[in-house]
């Protein structure tokens, strides 16, 4: 038992190291690019804190296995150098005892990975695309995008905005286009003829979207543009310029393609379409991830003392960028229906557990 909490300290240290450092690099990586977003004026500063945070807790879980994997074999590898390895060996410590202490600390961190992949994560997603919306509805031009068609649709009322550029300072779009269509029934008697059908069109050179301050409204101001209101039941045009002009604009109605990254896994469960299933196996893959590599790590950590410590390291990186590429291709191939949703990804999965099997039984034959 001294044996195994003294493997269980080695490689939480060295996991927890490697983990802060990849996660350093991931982090990094993420703040510069949404600092970017940020000074070019299409991401406003206070999401950037918001962002960086889950993308943090996020990419750490995501990063678990694979530094697993390395820490595990700079702990072993560290026990090979001085000659521990050897020590334990000569008093009659084998394969089973080393993975007894490996899954002392493997087991509950899996326990923790498989509550944050299948409860905590779909949350981090949704909070993430509900950040990303809710920059989408904010009064500063900046919060409409660029070059995109936005649809909004409230009552009988139906919106479509387009903005072309913005101004140097972020604020003022510039040539603004809108279209709005309003469809009414007819009253209450039924009286078909006081049902109406209008359509406007507004273009203009410039625009600014501000939240009066007294209603609460959303206020489109528009300069120096065109207005065309058409009667779609008597055929009337009207038509008229302007300097300046304001309307109310109700918050747009944003579409987004269908998240599954942010959907609970107990809806999941539910659905039988391939693009689930494929989310659910993903799920699990991530869960089974850090056991495969924890099975993989100690037979690869195995070196010579000529060897030196990072003689299997670079191997080691290499099978593991194998196996997430082969989950990320079965899970695309499930998407369209390749395989079978009862396979999943267990053909991933199976074959490394096995390589490990087999190199543990080479390298320690007859050892007890």
């Amino acid at each position: 038992m001294i044996i195994q909490r003294y493997l269980v300290r080695e490689i939480i240290t060295t996991f927890l190291a490697t983990l802060f450092v990849l996660l350093l690099i991931i982090v990094g990586n993420t703040f510069v690019r949404l600092l970017g977003a940020v000074s070019s004026g299409g991401l406003p500063v206070d999401a950037l804190g918001k962002l960086v945070f889950l993308g943090s807790i996020n990419g750490a879980i995501k990063l678990v296995p694979v530094a697993l994997l390395i820490g595990m074999m700079l702990a072993f590898g560290r026990l090979y150098r001085d000659h521990e390895m050897a020590a334990l060996h000569a008093t009659g410590v084998g394969p089973k005892q080393f993975y007894k202490g490996i899954f002392l600390f493997v087991a509950p961190l899996s326990l923790l990975i498989a509550f944050l992949v299948l409860f905590i994560i779909p949350g981090l997603e949704q909070t993430n695309q509900n950040i990303k919306n809710e920059i989408k509805q904010r009064p500063e031009a900046s919060g409409i995008p660029i070059g995109e068609f936005m649809h909004s649709k409230v009552g009988s009322q139906r919106f479509t905005i387009f903005v072309e550029d913005l101004d140097k300072e972020k604020m003022v779009m510039q040539r603004f286009f809108m279209h709005a269509e309003k469809q009414t029934k007819g009253d209450k008697n039924g009286d078909a003829n006081s049902a109406k059908h209008t359509e406007t069109i507004l273009s203009a050179q410039k625009a600014l979207l501000y939240i009066d301050q007294n209603s609460g409204e959303r206020v489109l101001k528009i300069n120096t543009g065109s207005r065309y209101d058409h009667d779609k039941k008597t055929g009337e045009f009207t038509i008229f310029k302007f300097s300046e002009h304001g309307i109310h604009v109700p918050a747009l109605k944003i579409k987004n393609k269908k998240n599954l990254e942010a959907t609970p896994t107990l809806s999941l469960l539910k659905n039988t379409d391939h693009e689930s299933q494929a989310e659910i196996h993903w799920r699990i893959a991530l869960i089974f991830s850090a056991p495969i590599m924890a099975l993989l790590a100690f037979p690869l950590s195995y070196t010579t003392p000529r060897q030196g410590r990072f003689g299997k390291l670079a191997l080691g990186i290499v099978l593991y960028a194998i196996y997430a590429n082969l989950i990320i291709t079965g899970k695309s191939m499930i998407e369209d229906g390749k395989i079978p949703n009862w396979a999943g990804l267990w053909w991933v999965h199976i074959p490394f557990i096995l390589l490990a099997l087999w190199l543990v039984h080479r390298q320690y034959d007859g050892v007890k």
